[in-house]
């Protein structure tokens, strides 16, 4: 079994005239937290009903754990689901909540799996609380415990940190990196990529129902540290100078004319005049400082439409 357990292949949903997912690609590891950003409209819901089973594409190929999958598939109970508002009776607690989608599962030994699942997203097995009475954040944990319901391989969250404050921010960034040590693989969407960052470990970025990036967290914070940026007649012959007369080693050859410098110790100044001195013509240097924001605005603009 190879080590991507999700595969979409020109994946389309259209809805009369509107392509809400054009023809997207990409590919999910065993293992990974993987982000799904885009501003709302761009297509992250409706990519992520198809992944789960929820709606089917217009066309293209869903391959799941190395099947390609069709309507009605078994393959897709494998995945918990929390998209939009997952339906829970707030006059219920938690415990009873969780024990009516049990029994539509037909779980045994509900008892316990029931009080895993609690003591797994924090909740208190004894609170008798209704859910009318939780906060956002406590909430938002419940629906994810009955995501969890039935020992799901992947989890498939939807915009889980829209409308909570702060520590409700923090409370599911923590229960998503515990979900994914006990080797859960995570897709999780969201339009704010600052807080993405923290969790996911590889993103596609989403605009108008098409992914114009496939991207690492390393490559991505390396796309926003902190570089100076030069463009030189020949970048293998720069580089020879910025190793044996400046010291530089820490930067990156982006094609025959531009490097990425980023030991910015050495000032602009200091570089030219060291190239100049051997010959090498620098056609522009300039700082570079960019904000995770900043690189996904750049991306995506500030387009958008109200609904996903």
């Amino acid at each position: 079994m190879s080590s991507e357990i999700i595969e979409v292949k020109q994946l389309t949903k259209q809805f009369k005239l509107k392509k809400a997912v054009n023809n997207v690609d990409f590919k999910i590891r065993k293992g990974d937290i993987f982000g799904l950003i885009g501003p709302n409209g761009s297509g992250k819901s409706t990519l992520l009903k198809m992944i789960g089973g929820l709606i089917y594409p217009t066309s293209g190929e869903i391959h799941l754990f190395d099947n390609a999958v069709e309507r009605n598939h078994a393959y897709f109970e494998r995945m918990g689901l929390l998209i939009e508002d997952t339906g829970i009776f707030p006059h219920y607690s938690a415990y009873k909540n969780l024990d009516l989608t049990a029994i539509s599962y037909g779980l045994k030994n509900r008892k316990k799996h029931i009080h895993d699942l609690l003591d797994l997203v924090g909740l208190d097995k004894s609170n008798k609380t209704k859910v009318k009475n939780y906060s956002m954040g406590m909430k938002q944990r419940l629906r994810i415990a009955i995501a969890l319901m039935g020992s799901p391989d992947v989890l498939i969250l939807d915009e889980p940190i829209n409308g909570l404050d702060p520590q409700g921010i923090s409370e599911i960034r923590k229960l998503i990196w515990d979900l994914n040590k006990t080797g859960i693989t995570i897709i999780i969407s969201s339009h704010i990529l600052e807080e993405l960052s923290k969790v996911a470990t590889k993103y596609a970025i989403l605009y108008h129902g098409k992914v114009i990036e496939n991207i690492t967290k390393e490559e991505l914070l390396l796309q926003c540290e902190d570089r100076i940026e030069i463009e030189v007649d020949e970048a293998e012959m720069a580089v020879l100078i910025l190793e044996n007369h400046l010291g530089i080693y820490n930067y990156k050859v982006m094609d025959d004319r531009i490097i990425h410098i980023y030991d910015t110790a050495s000032g602009s100044q200091q570089i030219t005049k060291k190239l100049a001195e051997n010959n090498i013509y620098v056609h522009s240097i300039s700082k570079h400082k960019q904000t995770l924001e900043q690189y996904f605005l750049e991306r995506t603009g500030n387009g958008g439409e109200t609904h996903d």
